[in-house]
């Protein structure tokens, strides 16, 4: 961990718990790294408070610097990079917790095993992740299009559906409209909308429902798991539940009545200087998903 990276981490992440965590490390290292460079220097860098950090007029010149030479190194090493083709280094990516049991894994994997000398970390949450602040090579995302500052490139429409348990319908009856779902018990993905509403499309567009959700939770895992075992109607992506629809566990209703798919598209944060390590494994990617 060089006290240079350490020290540039700390100023963009605003903190020393912001830069531990991209660095993977604990914020008193990350302070006595800081620590050891101004008294190497013999200058301090920054003002410390209770609840932020400053630059000191010495500390944002040396930051400017070591920002820039820190930027030509980089690219110096990727154009290094780009001649033997090979990527190599770290490549962390983080990506949505079931698609990446189901889907990424073992792309992922494949593409490890392909290319030896490189180091991947793959982290699985059901957040927005900040990819910039948090340290990651690159983000797949399952939504609809953001305007977010970082580039996207899309894979493929992930379709979502209304299912319930043959149980569950036999016990409620099916709904023929959205507005049948306020006398039924509805099992909300919050991680989306924390709002308890679904959208419904329709011949004269899109239709928003409140819902009463009866069961709510950030993880479509587990929303289907409680769908099969009959607590209610649920709407999940197609990756999720397409075994148990094929096999009966599962039925949907409400056809044709789903709002447009999601996208699943890699995001990472620029167009330019784009290391070999990352173009290699969103060609891969886009190509195996």
């Amino acid at each position: 961990m060089d006290e240079l990276e350490v020290f540039v981490t700390v100023v963009e992440g605003q903190g020393f718990s912001a830069a531990a965590k991209r660095l993977e490390t604990t914020p008193a290292a990350v302070s006595r790294r800081v620590k050891a460079l101004e008294e190497r220097l013999g200058v301090r860098l920054l003002q410390r408070t209770t609840r932020k950090i400053q630059l000191t007029e010495a500390g944002d010149l040396y930051f400017r610097e070591v920002s820039r030479l820190l930027g030509d190194l980089k690219a110096v090493e990727q154009q290094l990079e780009a001649v033997t083709l090979q990527p190599t280094g770290d490549l962390r990516i983080v990506a949505p917790m079931s698609f990446g049991q189901r889907r990424l894994a073992p792309v992922v994997a494949r593409f490890a095993a392909m290319h030896p000398k490189l180091r991947v970390t793959l982290k699985l949450e059901d957040r927005e992740t900040d990819i910039v602040s948090e340290g990651f090579d690159l983000a797949i995302r399952i939504a609809y299009p953001s305007d977010s500052s970082l580039v996207a490139r899309a894979i493929r429409t992930v379709p979502r559906y209304f299912c319930a348990s043959p149980e569950y319908l036999a016990r409620r009856g099916a709904p023929r409209t959205p507005r049948d779902l306020l006398q039924h018990h509805c099992l909300h993905y919050n991680v989306i909308s924390e709002r308890e509403e679904w959208t419904f499309g329709g011949p004269k567009g899109d239709e928003t429902l409140v819902i009463k959700a009866a069961f709510c939770c950030n993880n479509g895992e587990v929303l289907a798991e409680a769908a099969m075992h009959g607590l209610g109607i649920t709407l999940l992506p197609d990756f999720i539940i397409e075994d148990a629809l094929s096999d009966g566990r599962l039925v949907r209703v409400l056809e044709g009545r789903e709002r447009s798919p999601l996208v699943l598209s890699v995001l990472y944060p620029s167009r330019r200087h784009v290391p070999v390590k990352t173009r290699s494994f969103i060609d891969y990617a886009v190509e195996q998903l």
